[in-house]
């Protein structure tokens, strides 16, 4: 990450600090620390003040830091993050209210007032709306995140054969995307037959047959940034009532995709995926629609039949409608989807026709 983009993202902040009457803010959340100041390791703080920030680490990380994050002041702390944070505050004594985010835990919570004799202010989404806007960089690591992923996805359907279980899946997956120098963005859901129906099955012991369904929800990393995709598949035969179900997912998932625009609501969203499957006999999903992505797996916005607010050209989310028979089978479809001015654009890799992928083994 550059200087400017730090000083650039600092700036914005600043202007949020005014809005809710603090002079600056600790920064407890990994992801919201990755974001303002570039550093990709883990227990650490940062503390900014108006646009100035300091990024509070150890031993272990200070080399890291020093490479990663060229506006940061950087801290190797002695004692606690707390206690480093209360250093910086008493030689800035015209600081006397900060923000915390509501994501800290009591316990965190708790150290920052025993060090820290400031007035705090409890905040939400101070740092996360900021991150809903992707910079063309963030988008660029995204879309590597997803190529990461495909080219892994299709090693392993390359190796399927009968009687591997969904855990040998699960762990070749992981396998493919170590070697392309990336992580798994979450534990790979990953399901055969039936087990599809649990929208979030842990794979487990159950071995693919010459005729199955295959359900994987899973992503790569890049540089911090996440992909999120869900295919659906068959290996040999399928039967009617699943290739219809699937033909459902695809068209249902079409309308959304097809409406995403700035300006659009949320809930007009995921009202577009769920109408489709109303108008069968299929049951309609109990999960939300879409959710943003980027240094998270889910950040804002959410797509769901609760949801408020618009699109805004920038957001990075995903369509993921599906249709799930309990004890028969599960499908689900998702991309990653870019909003734009003009109205959107898909990041995950564009499947060239709705029809269901039959693989013979």
């Amino acid at each position: 990450m550059t200087e400017q983009l730090i000083k650039q993202r600092l700036a914005s902040l600043a202007a949020k600090f005014k809005e809710n009457q603090v002079d600056g803010i600790i920064v407890t959340s990994t992801s919201n620390v990755s974001y303002l100041t570039g550093f990709m390791g883990h227990d650490s703080w940062a503390l900014v003040l108006g646009r100035r920030i300091w990024l509070l680490t150890d031993s272990r990380y200070t080399e890291q830091a020093k490479t990663e994050c060229p506006a940061c002041k950087i801290i190797q702390r002695k004692k606690t993050l707390a206690e480093e944070a209360a250093k910086i505050l008493k030689r800035n004594k015209s600081v006397n209210k900060l923000a915390v985010e509501d994501t800290a835990t009591l316990a965190v919570f708790a150290i920052i007032k025993k060090h820290i004799k400031l007035k705090f202010k409890k905040t939400s989404g101070l740092i996360e709306t900021l991150r809903t806007i992707k910079s063309d960089d963030e988008i660029v690591n995204i879309v590597k995140a997803s190529k990461i992923a495909d080219a892994s996805l299709d090693q392993v359907i390359a190796q399927m054969r009968v009687g591997m279980t969904e855990s040998d899946f699960a762990g070749m997956l992981d396998y493919e995307m170590r070697k392309r120098n990336s992580i798994a963005a979450f534990d790979a859901i990953v399901c055969f037959g039936s087990n599809g129906s649990r929208n979030h099955h842990f794979p487990g012991p159950r071995k693919l047959k010459k005729n199955d369904t295959v359900l994987v929800d899973f992503g790569a990393v890049y540089k911090g940034y996440r992909s999120d995709k869900t295919r659906t598949f068959a290996v040999g035969k399928v039967n009617k009532t699943f290739a219809k179900a699937y033909e459902t997912v695809a068209a249902a998932q079409a309308a959304a995709i097809d409406l995403i625009a700035e300006g659009v609501t949320l809930k007009d969203i995921d009202n577009a995926a769920r109408d489709v499957i109303k108008e069968t006999l299929f049951p309609v999903y109990g999960h939300g629609t879409g959710h943003g992505l980027g240094l998270d797996i889910h950040e804002q916005p959410f797509m769901s039949p609760i949801a408020k607010g618009k699109l805004k050209a920038g957001q990075a989310i995903t369509v993921e409608p599906g249709i799930y028979i309990p004890g028969k089978f599960g499908i689900r479809i998702e991309d990653d989807i870019l909003v734009t001015p003009a109205g959107h654009k898909i990041l995950t890799r564009t499947k060239k026709s709705p029809e269901l992928k039959i693989i013979t083994i």
